[in-house]
């Protein structure tokens, strides 16, 4: 019984990792958020992409920031 436990102990530190599913991959897969409409706690608006367009609208954000990060300080002459 003692064996057992310890080969069953055994094989289940040696099972492989879960690796992610090719559709998790896929740039044209939809994913959908919900996110809260302006003025309402309740209201919500269900906004859908594709991977591909996530990632386009999550970088442009990311260089409005940083341009407007990089312009801070500076004076319109």
């Amino acid at each position: 019984m003692m064996v057992f436990a310890i080969m069953l102990l055994a094989a289940a530190q040696d099972a492989p990792a879960p690796k992610a599913t090719p559709a998790a991959r896929d740039p044209n897969r939809i994913t959908c958020v919900n996110q809260v409409k302006t003025g309402s706690r309740t209201n919500f608006i269900q906004i859908c992409h594709t991977q591909a367009e996530w990632a386009l609208l999550k970088s442009e954000n990311r260089r409005v920031v940083e341009r407007g990060q990089a312009n801070r300080g500076m004076k319109d002459e």
